[in-house]
């Protein structure tokens, strides 16, 4: 049997939720995240709670608090492309009911890829790899740090 060589690459995700069952609703994605990206070895940081990140003008009833965890695992990366995991992270959202609706509304589930191991990719206004956010978000970068330090220092480092 002639069977490619596994080319696993770290892949980093943060979580986040402020609609629903909060918790439910990260442990549901964790789940699905690992069915469906064959994902091995997770590391799950602790789970914190943040204020909303809000747009001036926000509606008031925005301002609900998010719970928030970064995961990391490995992932094949012979079987997704960085743009196929995206796709599959967006149709995970929609499964746990989120919905298309204003940037930053509140939401049952949002799922950012924060690294790809220590790749930069670039695709338009679609995917940005490293998330911009892990230099200036703290839930970003406290999750980073707890269970992938090394790597999030070669990613700060190089860029």
């Amino acid at each position: 049997m002639n069977r490619s060589k596994l080319n696993l690459k770290r892949l980093v995700l943060a979580l986040g939720s402020n609609l629903g069952n909060r918790m439910d609703n990260i442990y549901n994605a964790i789940i699905l995240l690992e069915e469906l990206l064959f994902l091995k070895n997770i590391k799950k940081s602790s789970i914190i709670e943040n204020k909303a990140m809000l747009l001036p003008n926000s509606p008031k009833d925005w301002d609900i608090y998010f719970l928030n965890i970064v995961i990391s695992a490995d992932i094949d990366i012979n079987n997704f492309e960085p743009i196929d995991i995206l796709y599959i992270i967006k149709d995970i959202e929609v499964k746990l009911g989120r919905k298309k609706s204003q940037k930053w509304s509140p939401r049952e589930i949002d799922i950012d890829i924060l690294a790809i191991d220590d790749y930069m990719i670039k695709i338009d206004q679609i995917l940005n790899i490293p998330h911009f956010g892990i230099y200036d978000r703290d839930f970003f970068q406290n999750g980073f740090l707890e269970i992938e330090p090394n790597l999030y220092h070669k990613i700060i480092n190089q860029s």
